[in-house]
């Protein structure tokens, strides 16, 4: 198994549920687009990958919480396993993440903020390759 950081978004939330010992289960799909910067300068997208993620105990009941519209944007670090399964008569693969930690991305550049402007000396706004280290 590896251990993958991501951001994504929720895609589809299934909920809180528990188990027959009465531990909290949180889980739900996150897609997590890659965005590439051409030569123009332009950002672009790349494929989406999709992740069903689990959440356990009192972290799931605080994720259940804090997203009572099951829509967010989230980033997640777990350990990642795959798992092969037929759909259709097609053989597809999962990507599932039983995940240590979920924790939301705040909606408030979705909500008309404005995030600070890049300056000259902020080494993350310089293309890549200009960096000053």
């Amino acid at each position: 198994m590896a251990t993958v950081t991501f951001t994504g978004n929720i895609g589809k939330y299934h909920g809180l549920k528990f188990n027959n010992d009465g531990k909290a289960r949180a889980s739900f799909s996150a897609a997590e687009t890659a965005r590439v910067k051409d030569q123009s300068g332009n950002w672009t997208d790349g494929g989406t990958t999709w992740f069903n993620v689990t959440l356990f105990g009192a972290a799931a009941e605080a994720l259940d919480a804090a997203i009572p519209d099951g829509k967010g944007k989230v980033i997640v670090t777990g350990r990642m396993s795959t798992r092969e399964f037929e759909h259709n008569g097609e053989k597809r693969e999962s990507l599932d993440v039983v995940a240590d930690s979920v924790g939301l991305v705040p909606r408030n550049q979705s909500q008309g903020q404005q995030s600070r402007p890049a300056t000259q000396s902020d080494p993350w706004s310089q293309p890549q390759g200009s960096a000053p280290f």
